[in-house]
């Protein structure tokens, strides 16, 4: 591998792009070139371009602007366009590329691909971004309108506010939350954190977020795409609706009929991860068919994009997903899988839901009379995180037991009757949910979950909603205390089979700490110096308020 170190990019604005590139070994060329993008610093992609050179291909690794030997200021997801553009232009331009570019990297360097494709640069002939975020403000620094702590403190104070190496912080997680305010967070850690104060202040879907919202991005993406995630990523929500919103709305035929998606029982840095040890995440074993050369897959898109060489790919169906529970791959035709019909299980009980003890029930008939399930929310103490697709700096990640929960009065837990067939559940999880609550604001959080023959609760995926935003995310409206309310709670997409004799499970609760920031139950933004309030919530059930899981289940 022939090593190019430290060219200088302009970006056209004065700042340079602090960039090296690695050639394939002898006097061939010019080669397909890929370009990877990254502010956790260029030098880090030596170990991973031999897989590349070896492959033909020219690496080029860049600095992002502000980090490392890059000019300029860092401010996270502000400048990915043009700059990306912009290095397209120059790699185009170098005598050792062919003029063909294929972007590709993970997490951040999956982040700042479509901005750069959204130019339409002609040299431009495929992304490959996995893990990776596309609506920063619904899932990435907020959940559906739930300000994400986890993710927004943690990213910000190590990557986000320093040129190099992040300092090593310890996040006390609990004292965060008796802070108020950011530069209160700033004088706990020692440090600024501008990118935090940046984020927290605009609560609402303002310009700030649209300008850097990539589900705009989509109808201007003209190339094909392999979008890659895993079930148990906090990001992979935002594959899916990358690999739809550019197959459904793309620029060009090719790029629309290109569109790939790829997702496996993985975590957000354990996608590519090779290795028996790797096959288990959380509290579950996936056996060996979960130790799947996704780099490779990888390479294999780049060949038919950047050479024009199919090892079989393009025959393969588009969407490839890990089926939980049977432990295997699917090929499916398109996501969501058109065949999945919504199969509604209704919530209802004696009006005890409280604890993994109560009398919470699912069942597929709706009720026949009203009831409703009282719990409190408190932002003083908050129910703790506890598995699910979480952020890789969490404890509990992934499937795991909800057995410290099930003790909590202000957890109410749902359980239907033992299936006497095994349901195979693939798609887009919704709940459909009428709540009151004495409070103008409140957090709804819902886990599905898998209730085991032994009595094991694991979550499989979750999601939550801040009540102000039920009707959008730009113009927030306060709950009228008191008076029922409809809403929708998206759960995120999974693949998984119930076993005969197990039961589907679904935990409600008013908080998810340290996921997201404990709601004051008021119309605050977050750390608004304000008294935070108790609210005092009921889950309503019955022929008037028909609260029902929808399940996407398939019959193969």
């Amino acid at each position: 591998m022939q090593n190019l170190l430290c060219r200088r990019v302009p970006a056209g604005d004065g700042v340079e792009l602090a960039t090296d590139v690695y050639l394939p070994d002898g006097s061939g060329g010019p080669f397909p070139a890929v370009v990877v993008r990254t502010p956790y610093h260029r030098v880090g992609l030596q170990a991973t371009a031999p897989a590349f050179t070896e492959r033909g291909y020219a690496v080029v690794a860049q600095d992002c602007r502000g980090k490392y030997d890059s000019d300029g200021e860092f401010e996270p997801l502000v400048d990915e366009a043009r700059d990306g553009q912009a290095t397209l232009d120059w790699v185009a331009n170098q005598g050792w590329c062919s003029g063909r570019i294929g972007l590709w990297g993970r997490s951040y360097l999956g982040i700042v691909q479509v901005p750069a494709a959204s130019g339409g640069h002609e040299a431009l002939r495929c992304i490959v971004p996995s893990v990776a975020p596309g609506s920063f403000f619904r899932d990435w620094l907020r959940y559906d309108g739930c300000f994400a702590l986890a993710n927004a403190v943690r990213w910000s104070l190590t990557h986000a506010t320093c040129k190099n190496q992040p300092p090593q912080v310890h996040i006390d997680w609990k004292a965060l939350n008796n802070l108020s305010g950011t530069q209160a967070i700033a004088e706990h850690v020692g440090f600024e954190t501008p990118a935090l104060a940046t984020w927290a202040g605009h609560d609402r879907y303002d310009s700030y977020w649209e300008a850097v919202d990539q589900s705009r991005m989509y109808p201007s993406i003209r190339v094909p795409g392999l979008h890659g995630g895993g079930w148990f990523d906090h990001l992979t929500r935002t594959q899916y609706r990358a690999y739809s919103g550019i197959r459904d709305g793309g620029a060009t035929a090719a790029g629309r009929e290109g569109q790939r998606l790829l997702i496996g029982p993985w975590g957000h840095k354990t996608m590519g991860n090779r290795g028996v040890e790797h096959c288990r995440y959380g509290e579950w074993e996936f056996g060996h068919a979960a130790d799947f050369p996704v780099l490779e897959e990888e390479l294999r898109f780049l060949d038919l994009h950047l050479k024009e060489i199919d090892s079989g790919l393009s025959s393969q169906p588009p969407v490839r997903v890990f089926l939980m529970g049977e432990n295997r791959w699917l090929g499916l035709d398109d996501w969501p899988p058109p065949e999945a019909t919504g199969q509604d299980w209704h919530l209802t009980s004696q009006g005890r839901a409280n604890t993994g003890g109560g009398d919470g029930c699912l069942r597929r008939e709706p009720p026949g009379r009203q009831g409703a399930d009282r719990y409190t929310s408190d932002p003083a103490d908050p129910v703790p995180t506890r598995g699910g697709p979480l952020y890789w700096g969490l404890e509990h990640v992934g499937p795991v037991s909800q057995v410290d929960l099930m003790g909590r009065e202000d957890v109410l837990y749902y359980r239907s009757g033992a299936l006497s067939d095994p349901l195979v559940v693939v798609g887009e999880v919704e709940l459909e949910l009428w709540i009151t609550s004495n409070r103008e604001d409140t957090d709804i959080v819902a886990k599905l979950c898998v209730e085991e023959a032994d009595g094991r609760i694991t979550c499989l995926t979750l999601g939550s909603l801040r009540c102000r935003y039920r009707d959008g995310w730009s113009e927030p409206r306060p709950l009228e205390p008191g008076t029922p309310t409809s809403l929708s709670v998206q759960l995120g997409q999974t693949a998984y089979t119930f076993a005969a004799g197990s039961r589907i499970g679904l935990v409600i609760a008013g908080s998810d700490f340290p996921r997201i920031l404990p709601n004051l139950n008021r119309m605050s933004a977050p750390w608004e110096v304000v008294e935070s309030m108790v609210a005092d919530n009921q889950v309503l059930h019955g022929p008037q308020h028909l609260s029902r899981l929808r399940l996407p289940v398939v019959e193969w």
